[in-house]
């Protein structure tokens, strides 16, 4: 006689289980249109997993055979491997997705060793179950055996084992992958394979070179590839101490721009890091999105400094020696111009060139040259002094409080800062700023003064500029806006 749990089982076996497989036959029929990879894991469940089952429950519920008789057991095997079959297919489709998209989409690949643990999992965690828990045998003495072998086993491969154990943690970590190139102590080169217990690397030169996972996994790793290919090349040399670092950093810039494989984005810098008599040490920066053309960067930037060097007539440190004797008094005076060259000077002035020669004179005995670099504002150490521009470019500014600067005028050799009223806006200041590097001849403020006050029209000159000035600077105030350009000889004033 047939109990109400047999008879609950049998409906399941004649309702429900023929149902199921009706479905798992449609699904089959969909997934085969789409083209679908999960196709094979439906159709073992459909041809074995569920026939199986159905074998399974006839036996053992409906019957009432004993579970633990050859039949049911054999039934219950089947069940278990069709099933763990049909999973490690579903797996199949997911990993090989995740390697699809890794690639595709240029991501960091996945560790084969990852992708690998879930079907160890599966296979481990099914064989354990058919054994200890449908046929029931007893794994503890086996486990025990084995825990005792493993532990004489991990005594003597013990430098093995760290191996692979530094090889799994780089495997999934993931601090470099082939084709990085990366830095290791003494090692560089680019990474070509990674396994469970060495990296090759390739340097430079074209060798192989072997290093254990252990001895990358306890250094530090210079990954100049990930996760960023941009990397900058820093080049040191030195240019003589004559040039003007302005005429000096030019010619470097325009060494590093006409390198091929340097990136105009983020554009070359250089800098000073060496002020010292007779040489000046820069530091040029550039960036490249390829480390394999570092070391021709390099070469290909040091030839063309040679030839930038000779077009901007900035020259280079000689390698020969001489021994000669240094009076620094007698350089120094040789070095500085005398009255004669100021006087040249001071005539470009429109201005100036109008006084008598004796007061000329004056202004040249008195005066000295000085150079500004771009970017320094034209001023003497008192502020009263007359400055007039023989060479370069400079811009008369207004800085307001916000920081914000405005340009008032454009001024050119010849023209005359100071002793001109520059302090001229409220809640803001007024500056000169070179635009380039700026040749200037400073008459001493009391010489000035005294000139002055004897030839009124020079004073009648410097008080108009003044003026205009002030008047230019005013409606920038008032409307906020540049006002519009005038001509060069209404600002000299002549």
């Amino acid at each position: 006689m047939i109990s109400g749990s047999s008879s609950a089982w049998a409906a399941v076996a004649l309702l429900v289980l023929p149902a199921a497989i009706i479905a798992a036959a449609e699904l089959d029929e969909r997934l085969r249109q789409r083209e679908s990879p999960l196709r094979g894991a439906v159709l073992i469940l459909r041809n074995w997993t569920l026939p199986f089952l159905a074998i399974w429950m006839f036996i053992t519920p409906v019957l009432g055979v004993d579970s633990n008789s050859t039949g049911p057991r054999l039934a219950a095997s089947a069940l278990l491997l069709s099933l763990a079959v049909a999973v490690l297919r579903v797996l199949g489709v997911v990993i090989g997705g995740i390697r699809r998209r890794s690639h595709a989409e240029d991501r960091l690949r996945v560790p084969e060793l990852l992708l690998a643990i879930p079907r160890l999992g599966i296979i481990i965690v099914t064989a354990w179950v058919l054994v200890s828990t449908i046929w029931g045998v007893d794994l503890s003495a086996a486990l025990t055996a084995l825990g005792v072998t493993s532990l004489v086993i991990s005594f003597a491969l013990q430098d093995t084992l760290s191996g692979l154990a530094s090889g799994v943690l780089l495997l999934s970590d993931q601090p470099f992958t082939p084709g990085d190139w990366i830095s290791v102590g003494d090692i560089e080169g680019q990474v070509v394979d990674i396994n469970w217990r060495t990296s090759r690397i390739r340097d430079r030169n074209g060798d192989m070179i072997i290093v254990p996972n252990s001895e990358l996994a306890g250094s530090s790793v210079i990954n100049f590839t990930s996760p960023d290919a941009l990397h900058r090349v820093v080049v040191s040399l030195q240019v003589a101490y004559l040039n003007p670092p302005t005429l000096a950093k030019d010619m470097l810039l325009d060494a590093a721009r006409g390198t091929p494989g340097v990136l105009a984005e983020p554009p070359p810098v250089v800098r000073v890091v060496q002020i010292d008599d007779p040489l000046m040490g820069y530091e040029v920066h550039m960036w490249i999105d390829d480390y394999l053309i570092a070391p021709r960067v390099k070469s290909d930037f040091g030839a063309l400094v040679w030839y930038q060097s000779h077009r901007h007539e900035v020259p280079l440190p000689s390698p020969a020696q001489d021994l000669y004797l240094y009076d620094g008094v007698v350089n120094a005076a040789a070095g500085t111009p005398g009255p004669g060259e100021l006087r040249q000077g001071l005539q470009r002035s429109p201005l100036v060139s109008t006084l008598p020669d004796a007061d000329i004179d004056r202004f040249a005995h008195s005066a000295r040259l000085v150079r500004f670099a771009v970017g320094e504002a034209l001023d003497s150490n008192d502020g009263r002094d007359l400055l007039v521009i023989v060479d370069g470019r400079a811009l008369l500014v207004l800085t307001e409080p916000g920081g914000f600067e405005v340009t008032v005028s454009d001024l050119g050799p010849g023209d005359i800062v100071g002793l001109t009223g520059t302090d001229l806006a409220e809640g803001g200041e007024v500056v000169v700023r070179a635009i380039t590097d700026c040749d200037v001849v400073v008459v001493d403020g009391a010489i000035a003064s005294e000139v002055g006050s004897r030839n009124t029209e020079l004073a009648a000159a410097l008080n108009r500029q003044s003026e205009l000035r002030r008047r230019r600077v005013e409606r920038i105030v008032e409307h906020r806006v540049a006002p519009p350009p005038e001509a060069h000889i209404e600002e000299s004033g002549s």
